[in-house]
């Protein structure tokens, strides 16, 4: 098999230092403490030696120092941009940017070495080495992707085309189950491939901040019991996934797709039996079990985790499909974020229109000092509702495009107001994903959860003294769908069987939370029952 693989082309007259011990002394004085510095210093160095001949063992080792720093750093690089609202500050971008690099780089040096034994007449069989370079050029590469899923950016064309490259000619070398060592744990070129194709299958453009490192936690521990095989036929297309080893895509749900496949190029990845335990630990968790008996690498104490969990098994078991197809559209939505933000308008709304409707290009901002309200009476808020352009429409969603010209943020998770052109209700949607190429350039996708709210306010009956009133939502009862009144109040307000005051245009009434439908960053959504005083 002929590899084709990018890589930069070599340089003259560069100056890099090529000794282990050397730099090995120098990558554990740099000040770890500025990142900005390091990894720009990094990133030179990295970036000189990929376009330097170079002996590849000297290569190898060099590049193993420069991946173990890399990973070192990434933890703290990733803080600085993973979890910001979108689109990023510029220093947050250019930190992401450096952190895409890295991983671009150390990908380009294991992909040299690949490309240069590769080129001899002499068989791979005799390499040692070829099951660690092949893996780490993956991980890399995988590596990269995440930063992509982190900053909501597109990746890059090609990477996807690479890493099927990559798995391709080590199963042609026989050499993709082989054990290699990484950071204390094992790895191979089977596993970290299933990984990248796993977290793929996710859409972690939908994942809230955060969530995307959970998930490859998971991966780390289980990710092995999902397993790759030849094209076959399958009665239930339920847990299969069609990989194109000869496209530059992900894997997608089997049963999506429905053009020719050739079982020359494309082979199944089986998510059975991970869905299975999957299942097993959620249902164990939801009795109580210890997580640490399930082998579970991060703590669950939070109400997120089981709705990760859950959303993981509904991508992995049987992939959502979309129930209404989408129209294109070019109206514009008037967009408010935020539980504070929603139930400002939809006040504004009741008392006479006080916010005002949003003219072309333009936004409405009030600050407003809550004297009669039962929430915060010192407080002073700015609230600011925007124009977006919507790109397309669907019975249960939209997908919409920020004005250049405006500056404003969003988070996946978030809840948000939407108010039509020429319409005087405000839907309530929440943000299931993002993209962000650039500072001016902005998309999101909002799941509508129902068409109207009521703003109320809520407060714990067993409360300290003075504890003020929180703004939330009630949501109407939809009895064409079975579904109940519920509230959308602060994330964190939601305990099982918890009583609160809630004061409804003046009108108090006791509820009593009962079930917990939805919890992100931001906000939890939940049923409730009316209570006797």
């Amino acid at each position: 098999m002929t590899i084709k693989l990018s890589v930069p082309a070599p340089e003259q007259n560069l100056t890099v230092e090529t000794r282990p011990k050397q730099v090995a002394e120098w990558l554990a004085a740099l000040p770890l403490s500025n990142l900005n510095e390091s990894s720009r210093t990094i990133l030179d160095a990295l970036s000189a030696l990929n376009r330097s001949k170079v002996a590849e063992d000297t290569r190898l080792k060099l590049l193993e120092l420069y991946r173990t720093t890399i990973s070192d750093l990434m933890t703290s690089l990733e803080a600085q941009f993973s979890g910001q609202p979108l689109p990023l500050p510029e220093k947050s971008r250019l930190i992401a940017s450096q952190a895409r690099q890295l991983q671009t780089e150390l990908a380009y040096g294991y992909k040299i070495i690949l490309l240069d034994q590769a080129s001899r007449k002499l068989s791979f069989g005799s390499n040692k080495q070829l099951p660690l370079v092949v893996e780490r050029a993956i991980a890399s590469l995988g590596r990269m992707l995440v930063v992509c899923y982190q900053t909501y950016a597109p990746t890059p064309a090609g990477v996807w085309a690479e890493m099927h490259i990559l798995f391709t000619y080590a199963v042609e070398q026989g050499i993709q189950d082989e054990s290699v060592s990484d950071h204390g744990r094992q790895s191979s070129v089977n596993l970290a491939y299933k990984q990248a194709l796993l977290l793929a299958l996710l859409d972690p453009y939908r994942l809230m901040q955060g969530e995307v490192n959970k998930v490859l936690e998971y991966l780390t521990q289980f990710g092995g019991n999902a397993h790759l095989q030849p094209l076959m036929q399958t009665s239930n297309p339920s847990g299969f996934f069609l990989v194109r080893l000869d496209s530059d895509k992900p894997p997608r749900a089997l049963a999506h797709d429905i053009t020719v496949t050739d079982a020359r190029t494309d082979i199944l990845l089986n998510t059975i039996e991970l869905a299975r335990l999957l299942h097993q630990q959620i249902s164990q968790l939801e009795s109580g079990m210890d997580p640490k008996a399930l082998l579970l690498p991060f703590a669950t104490k939070d109400f997120g985790y089981p709705n990760l969990l859950r959303r993981m098994l509904k991508h992995w078991g049987i992939a959502p499909k979309r129930l209404f197809n989408r129209t294109q559209h070019d109206a514009k939505m008037e967009i408010c974020a935020g539980i504070r933000s929603i139930h400002h308008f939809l006040s504004g709304d009741l008392s006479g229109g006080v916010a005002g409707r949003v003219a072309e290009h333009e936004t409405t901002e009030i600050t407003l000092e809550l004297a009669d309200s039962p929430l915060d009476k010192t407080s002073h808020q700015t609230y600011v509702s925007k124009n977006w352009l919507i790109i397309n429409e669907s019975a249960g969603g939209l997908a919409l495009s920020k004005d250049p010209k405006t500056d404003v943020q969003v988070r996946v998770g978030e809840i948000i107001g939407l108010r039509p052109e020429n319409n005087d209700a405000w839907n309530i949607g929440v943000v299931r994903w993002v993209s962000s190429e650039n500072p001016n350039h902005l998309q999101l996708g909002a799941q509508m959860i129902a068409p109207t709210a009521t703003p109320v306010t809520l407060r714990p009956l067993i409360t300290s003294a003075g504890t003020p009133f929180q703004p939330a939502l009630l949501l109407p009862e939809i009895p064409a769908l079975k579904q109940p009144a519920t509230l959308v109040c602060l994330r964190g307000g939601f305990l099982p069987q918890r009583e609160f005051l809630l004061d409804q245009n003046g009108v108090p009434q006791n509820v009593r939370a009962t079930r917990l439908l939805e919890q992100t960053a931001t906000f939890d959504l939940f049923e409730f029952t009316p209570v006797q005083a």
